[in-house]
C-alpha cells in the first residue's frame, strides 16, 4: 500500500490508490462500520485485514486475527484514491486490489450477504487467474433483476434491468485478469451464484474467458458486465446476465478498469482493439 512517513512526526500519509499483494491469495470482501470497506487477504497462514474508511479518512491494517496492538495495527492517514494521470488533481476515493499471482478465492462473507459497501469503487485484479468462490453482492444494488421488482421510485410496472436511482451512491466493482481466466467455484451453500461486477479477461494471447472449474451453478445472476476474449463454458443450468446502465453514462466504470473500442468492418465482422493502464508500485518500506 503507498504511503509516505514524516521524518520528523512518523506521521503515515496515504499516498496512491491501491492495495499490492505478493504472491497468490485468497480474498474476502465485507462492508465494514458505516461506509468503510473491509478487505480480509489470507496468504497460506498470514491473514491480513485492511479497513478503508472515508467518513474519518482513515485505512487500518491489521496482521492476524486477535486485537490491535502497536505490533499488528497500522493507521494510515486518507484512503486509496485515483487521480487525473495529466493534472494529478484527486478524481474520487477508489480502490485497485492487484494481487501479483492467482487469487484462489474471491467473495463475500457469505451466500446472499452483501460485499461492498454503498460509494465503494473498487477493481481487484490478478496477474493469473481469478476465481470466484461465493457471492459478490453491492449492499443496494443499482438495477432490478425481476419484472415489476419492487424498489424506492421504480414503478410496479417496470421490466427486470431497470436502473434503482436511490440504490446508485456510486459503488462499483470491477474484476480483471490480463493472463488468465475468470473461474468459477461455487463453495457457498447455496447452489445458486450472484456477481455484481463487471468482468474482463482480455489477454494478450486472446484465450482469457469466464469457466466454471466446479460443481454445476444452479442460476448464476451478473450485474454489471462481462468482457471476454473467448467464450467457456460456465456450467450454469440458468443464466441471467443483466447490464449495470450507469456504465453507459458519463464514462462510468470502475476505477483503472480496461476500456474496449469495437470498429466495425463491414456487416458481419468487427475488430476489437483493447487498451488498459497498469500502475506502478514502489515498495519503499513495509510494516509486516
Amino acid at each position: 500500500m503507498p504511503y509516505a512517513v514524516d521524518s520528523t512526526t512518523g506521521a503515515i500519509t496515504m499516498t496512491g490508490g491501491g492495495i499490492y499483494v505478493e504472491g497468490n491469495a485468497s480474498i474476502t470482501l465485507q462492508p465494514g462500520t458505516g461506509l468503510s470497506q473491509t478487505y480480509t487477504i489470507v496468504q497460506g497462514t498470514t491473514t491480513t485485514t485492511i479497513n478503508i474508511n472515508p467518513t474519518t479518512n482513515t485505512t487500518t491494517m491489521k496482521q492476524g486475527t486477535g486485537s490491535c496492538t502497536s505490533s499488528t495495527c497500522v493507521t494510515i492517514s486518507g484512503v486509496p484514491m485515483q487521480y487525473d494521470p495529466t493534472t494529478g488533481a484527486p478524481v474520487q476515493d477508489a480502490t485497485m486490489l492487484y494481487v501479483n499471482g492467482a487469487i484462489s478465492s474471491l467473495s463475500g462473507p457469505g451466500a446472499g450477504q452483501a460485499a461492498i459497501n454503498d460509494g465503494v469503487a473498487l477493481t481487484v485484479t490478478g496477474s493469473g487467474n481469478v476465481t470466484i468462490t461465493g457471492d459478490l453482492r453491492y449492499k443496494n444494488r443499482p438495477v432490478t433483476i425481476t419484472q415489476n421488482e419492487t424498489a424506492p421510485g421504480v414503478p410496479s410496472n417496470s421490466p427486470a434491468d431497470t436502473l434503482i436511482d436511490a440504490n446508485n451512491t456510486g459503488q462499483v466493482l470491477g474484476v480483471f485478469t490480463a493472463n488468465g481466466d475468470i473461474q468459477l467455484d461455487n463453495n457457498q451453500g447455496s447452489s445458486n451464484l450472484e456477481i455484481d461486477a463487471s468482468l474482463a479477461t482480455i489477454s494478450a494471447t486472446g484465450s482469457g474467458g469466464l469457466i466454471n472449474t466446479g460443481s454445476t451453478i444452479n442460476t448464476l445472476t451478473i450485474v454489471g458486465g462481462r468482457i471476454q476474449n473467448t467464450i467457456k463454458n460456465i456450467g450454469a443450468t440458468t443464466r441471467n446476465v443483466f447490464f449495470d446502465r450507469r456504465f453507459s453514462q458519463n464514462g462510468f466504470a470502475p476505477p483503472w478498469f480496461p476500456s474496449t473500442t469495437v470498429t466495425p468492418s463491414g456487416v458481419s465482422s468487427a475488430t476489437l482493439t483493447s487498451s488498459f493502464q497498469r500502475v506502478q508500485w514502489l515498495n519503499q518500506t513495509s510494516y509486516f
